[in-house]
């Protein structure tokens, strides 16, 4: 009886794993390098931990302060100095590294709903030509690559000729991804990182023993 009901606790833990998805819900987020504030103050991001890919058991609800509180007991802006510095120090690899990982995250990203408008413009109007249809091509192969709702995702890019560096993103959408797909990305994240910085030091070692 014990062994059954173990067997039953894991075939449980196992169903509830393998469909259980976080919702990602975002409201209104609007960025402007225009304003002074650069991100708007009544945007919300709500995340929701769903089972049996359906049944809501956590809801957080997220707004600017919260996320700014978040950033700051994290340290995330250090983080993502010493990951800007990593990928400096390993560019040309980071590179290719970067576009194969984000295929595979993408691949079990799910959009539900999407409203996306984009403005952006540079100083040369010329370039602000070409890179407005650079990133409609890029997010036409990307959302193509994707699992999405195709009657609720909407998208455009517009230029401004304004003779300035400026961007304006509007935002709102609903994604969904599976919880085992994202301990799976980040178990492969993290032994990629781990197996390069043990690739340094070795190498460092060997190099300090070459000259002793």
């Amino acid at each position: 009886m014990v062994f059954l009901f173990i067997m039953l606790v894991i075939l449980i833990f196992t169903l509830i794993m393998i469909t259980a998805k976080v919702e990602l819900n975002i409201v209104n987020l609007s960025i402007n390098s225009q304003k002074r504030e650069h991100v708007s103050n009544g945007y919300q991001v709500i995340i929701k931990l769903k089972i049996l890919g359906k049944i809501p058991v956590i809801k957080i609800t997220l707004t600017k302060k919260k996320i700014e509180k978040i950033q700051k007991s994290l340290k995330m802006n250090e983080k993502i100095e010493q990951l800007e510095k990593e990928i400096l120090q390993n560019k040309n690899e980071f590179d290719m590294q970067m576009i194969k990982d984000v295929k595979e995250a993408g691949k079990g990203i799910y959009i539900e709903k999407l409203d996306l408008e984009i403005e952006g413009g540079t100083e040369n109007a010329f370039l602000t030509s070409i890179l407005v249809a650079v990133f409609s091509t890029i997010l036409s192969i990307g959302f193509s690559k994707m699992h999405i709702n195709e009657n609720r995702v909407f998208y455009k890019i517009k230029p401004i000729y304004a003779n300035q560096n400026c961007i304006k993103i509007e935002i709102s959408g609903i994604f969904q991804i599976k919880v085992i797909h994202i301990i799976n990305t980040i178990y492969v994240f993290n032994k990629k990182r781990g197996g390069k910085k043990h690739e340094r030091t070795s190498n460092r070692r060997s190099y300090d023993y070459g000259y002793e």
